[in-house]
């Protein structure tokens, strides 16, 4: 998603850029720098701004957070700090606060003229926020949260299993999960003693898939869940190396069956608020062309000829929050938030809402390459035919809040021990405030799910696994977490 990116971070700042981020977001910038905005929507020339930050007051994060968001949506490409390689034709932004005085100066950066400058008093009641986010017991990238935990269930599981997700069903103390493996969709309750009660299960007539994707909801409305199943067949061919086909349906859960309700529809698949859509993959990319949404005909679901969204390239990396605004992520491993989608690709742009959540490389789509490479001669057996593509981690949207899970557990030398914990980790769209609602797990988290227990409590199902690849053993770990 580097095309993307049109606001350089330089790294000695970017823990400045977590900071902000760190706070609520206000729209305090729209309007108390009434004639600084003016000017800047005025100008004609180099849309490029070095924001400069000075002062030790706790209100500088906010006011800070307002300005560069603003300077993003009026179309600016910024820099933190000042940096010789600016173009000469740029500006230059100075934010300073300090006994709850701020002031905005703004000048040219070729004679470094003066060109507008206000000042306003911050003397109103701090946000908690700020207080919250710089708290110094807690690391200013990310808030604990605070609430009732119930302790942490595990099931074991003898499958490998490598996706999961939940489904509505009216008892509150039964949780109704999907899971998806090479074999098939299984279907299962779990109850209050924590034991799977097995449900439905469908088994493709080909034996030699892989798991890829997982997804549920109601994409018919009419109050019963609707799944979606994606599968890969790897074709080796020992001229062009291995190809991934891609297998996929949408199923129905109708008196203790799974049933088909599409043909297979050979793309990606996946359900974003309670709508299902679809993308190809290329002959040599992974995911090629226009995202279409699923079209309903009587219980019966095709593939749409519209473009459902445009500006986004990759249906599991990238999340529509609405028609212009989407959460991605990045080469980096950071969750992106993205304005100006309905545009055209160059016109987006992105602001990180996290740190690097760590690297995960599966499942994953084997691609042609379309020039084969060479590694160490010229014979038959140096050739590289293909790249295995690692599908992007699951981005789970709750209403405001953006849920995703971090790998901070790794493998150590020779492989021999994992060390560190994975965790899931939650994003509010409205302030980019990223906290961990439930604990950290000593495994590799392959896949999580939401879902709503007894007494209306937030339950997260983890798909576990002691490998990152999923090839271990597996398990389910359940974890309660209420703010009541």
């Amino acid at each position: 998603m580097n095309d993307f990116a049109q606001i350089n971070f330089r790294l000695s700042l970017y823990t400045l850029i977590i900071w902000l981020l760190s706070v609520a977001w206000l729209p305090i910038a729209n309007a108390q720098w009434t004639q600084t905005e003016k000017t800047l929507m005025a100008w004609d020339d180099s849309k490029t701004i070095d924001f400069i930050i000075a002062g030790d007051d706790g209100r500088l994060a906010l006011e800070s957070l307002g300005m560069l968001r603003r300077l993003v949506n009026i179309g600016y490409q910024v820099t933190l700090g000042r940096h010789a390689d600016s173009p000469v034709s740029a500006l230059e932004l100075r934010l300073t606060v300090a006994d709850s005085m701020a002031t905005l100066v703004l000048n040219r950066t070729r004679d470094g003229i003066i060109i507008g400058a206000e000042q306003r008093n911050l003397a109103e009641v701090i946000p908690s926020t700020v207080a919250i986010a710089t708290n110094k017991a807690a690391p200013l990238s990310r808030l604990r949260s605070v609430g009732n935990y119930v302790r942490d269930r595990t099931i074991d599981l003898n499958r490998q299993p490598l996706r999961i997700v939940s489904l509505h069903q009216s008892n509150p103390d039964i949780l109704r999960v999907a899971l998806l493996d090479a074999t098939g969709l299984s279907v299962y309750d779990i109850d209050n003693t924590y034991g799977l009660k097995p449900v439905a299960e469908f088994r493709p007539s080909n034996a030699s898939l892989s798991a890829l994707y997982l997804d549920a909801g109601d994409i018919d409305a009419d109050g019963h869940a609707e799944i979606v199943a994606v599968w890969g067949e790897n074709n080796l061919s020992g001229f062009d190396g291995i190809d991934t086909k891609l297998h996929a349906w949408v199923f129905t859960l109708d008196e203790g069956a799974l049933r088909t309700a599409s043909d297979d529809l050979q793309g990606y698949l996946r359900i974003n608020n309670d709508a299902a859509y679809l993308q190809r993959r290329g002959v040599y990319q992974p995911f090629a062309g226009a995202v279409y949404q699923l079209e309903n005909n009587n219980g019966w679901f095709d593939v749409g000829k519209t473009p459902a969204f445009f500006g986004l390239s990759n249906i599991y990396q990238d999340t529509p929050i609405d028609n212009d605004s989407a959460l991605s992520l990045d080469a980096s491993n950071r969750l992106l938030y993205l304005s100006g989608i309905a545009q055209s690709q160059s016109a987006a742009v992105s602001v990180p809402y996290s740190e690097a959540l760590g690297e995960i490389t599966f499942p994953f789509v084997y691609v042609k390459l379309e020039e084969q490479e060479y590694l160490l001669g010229f014979a038959e057996s140096d050739r590289v035919k293909e790249q295995a593509m690692p599908l992007a981690r699951r981005v789970l949207m709750d209403g405001d809040t953006a849920y995703t899970q971090e790998r901070g557990r790794n493998t150590a030398l020779f492989r021999l021990k994992a060390e560190g914990a994975d965790r899931i980790v939650a994003f509010d769209i409205r302030s980019g405030q990223m906290s961990e609602p439930f604990s950290a797990v000593g495994s590799f988290i392959v896949d999580f799910t939401l879902s709503l227990g007894a007494n209306d409590t937030r339950v997260a199902i983890l798909l576990l696994n002691d490998k990152p690849d999923g090839s271990g053993k597996s398990s389910l770990r359940i974890q309660h977490y209420s703010t009541d």
